[in-house]
């Protein structure tokens, strides 16, 4: 429940904090975004004001719309009085003739390379004139009335950028509020007041895209620092793990050693005190079995402490000595033996060849025994079968160690060699935890490796890889 709740909060904190940091890069993009060409746009905005200064969209546009309007300001009122539908086709048709001639004679292209020459500004700009409404006023009691509204007239002749309007010249394809330089109104007087407004765009092509690259600096850093993020976070909570692990780890081995201790020091406390008992040391018999009890448990404690002691002095004083591997395995088992009982079977299989190695007798031995002792105290079988044979490949012999006990879960395959580690279901039988580490320090010793191969129910192949050419940087341990 803790995991979980430890895993929750630090995703969520993660997420929080990557979201706060991305929310920030994009405000500083959108500042530099905006900013970007705000001075270009109010020096635009200034020439082209004084461009069409007393006039309407460009030089002589004014002309254009006072012409066209006072030839038809007195049939709209009519029509507006009159016949409602008749005013909308006039409309109609005032707005196309007026929004035709507009485009037909602009020299906007002029205009606008004009300015962009005269301030040195980046000649790959781009604009739009777009127009996007024409009013105009019979009576000031009922107000302006529209005759051309772009966000309502949809079927103008010519093409219409929404919500900006008719486009009159200019080739930017993508207008915005962003890089809108002008929206202006301008009232002109005939024999009735009118209104028009329009637009001036104005960008770079690929704006966005050199604001980007500008801030691809900041972009680096925000990525080095969402990756420094994410390896903190990963490296704490594999941290936390592993010292979880450990934890349980002590406290498992804490427990075994004390059950381990206890067990034979309370039966050596009550079997002292039954020899102290008159009626035992009467009966030699009694005393005899008493004896042997003791010296049960007293190997038992001295196996443990042993098997401890081994541990803590296994890099001290390595002995390397040319060895014939069959030998020595041979005579190791043979000393085995006694301790394997009927119908139970411990055999080796030597080599056809002698194999001569440098090898730590002593280490040797005591990592062979300690790997026999787990293939039968771990073995649940009726009858407990090991068999120890050699095989070859071009650059290795292989010692195989291969039980038909019960098998290794596979889940606990990666962690068989690490210190005091006992899987759940071997907390029932007797031990430390310590054996096979002791054989993981032992082939790193030698620079051999090992891989396990093992099927539940069938049983466990533990293969030794020891170098024909020894190699003493190698000391790698594998589980396949």
């Amino acid at each position: 429940m803790k995991d979980r709740i430890y895993k929750s909060v630090v995703l969520v904190s993660f997420l929080i904090l990557l979201f706060v940091q991305l929310r920030l890069t994009y405000n500083t993009y959108e500042l530099r975004d905006r900013d970007y060409s705000i001075i270009k746009k109010k020096l635009i905005n200034d020439e082209y004001g004084r461009s069409i200064s007393e006039d309407k969209l460009y030089k002589g546009g004014g002309k254009i719309i006072d012409t066209i309007l006072s030839r038809n300001m007195s049939n709209l009122k009519a029509a507006y009085f009159s016949n409602k539908e008749e005013f909308d086709k006039l409309s109609k048709r005032v707005s196309d003739t007026l929004l035709i001639s507009l485009k037909k004679n602009s020299p906007m292209d002029s205009i606008f390379q004009s300015i962009v020459n005269r301030n040195g500004l980046d000649k790959n700009l781009q604009y739009l004139l777009t127009f996007e409404s024409i009013e105009i006023n019979f009576d000031n009691e009922i107000g302006n009335i529209f005759i051309f509204d772009s966000r309502t007239d949809t079927d103008a002749q010519l093409k219409t950028v929404n919500p900006y309007g008719v486009i009159i010249d200019g080739t930017l394809t993508n207008p915005n509020t962003r890089n809108r330089v002008t929206n202006l109104s301008v009232s002109g007087t005939l024999v009735y007041n009118y209104r028009i407004t329009f637009n001036l765009f104005v960008d770079a092509p690929g704006r966005s895209l050199k604001v980007a690259m500008e801030m691809l600096p900041t972009f680096s850093l925000v990525a080095l620092c969402i990756i420094i993020i994410v390896g903190i976070n990963y490296y704490t909570y594999i941290n936390w793990m592993r010292q979880k692990k450990e934890a349980e780890v002590k406290s498992d081995f804490l427990n075994s050693i004390k059950h381990e201790f206890n067990t034979p020091i309370t039966t050596i406390l009550v079997a002292s005190k039954s020899l102290d008992e008159d009626e035992v040391l009467n009966d030699r018999n009694r005393v005899k079995a008493l004896v042997h009890i003791v010296e049960r448990q007293a190997l038992r404690l001295h196996s443990h402490i042993n098997q401890m002691l081994e541990i803590s002095e296994i890099n001290n004083n390595i002995n390397l000595e040319e060895t014939d591997l069959n030998y020595t395995v041979l005579t190791i088992v043979n000393d085995f033996k006694i301790k394997v009982h009927e119908p139970n079977e411990l055999t080796f299989d030597p080599h056809t060849n002698e194999i001569l190695m440098m090898i730590d007798l002593f280490v040797f031995t005591t990592m062979l025994q300690n790997m026999l002792d787990n293939s039968f105290k771990h073995n649940q079988s009726a009858v407990k079968k090991t068999s120890i044979f050699i095989t070859e490949l071009p650059d290795d012999y292989i010692l195989h160690i291969t039980d038909n006990g019960k098998g290794i879960e596979e889940a606990n395959k990666a962690n068989i060699f690490d210190k005091f580690f006992r899987a759940e279901s071997e907390k029932t039988t007797s031990g430390l935890g310590l054996g096979l580490y002791y054989v993981k320090q032992c082939l790193d010793i030698h620079g051999w490796r090992i891989d396990v191969k093992t099927q539940l129910g069938v049983g466990t192949d533990f293969m030794v890889y020891i170098p024909k050419k020894p190699d003493r940087n190698n000391k790698t341990i594998n589980q396949n």
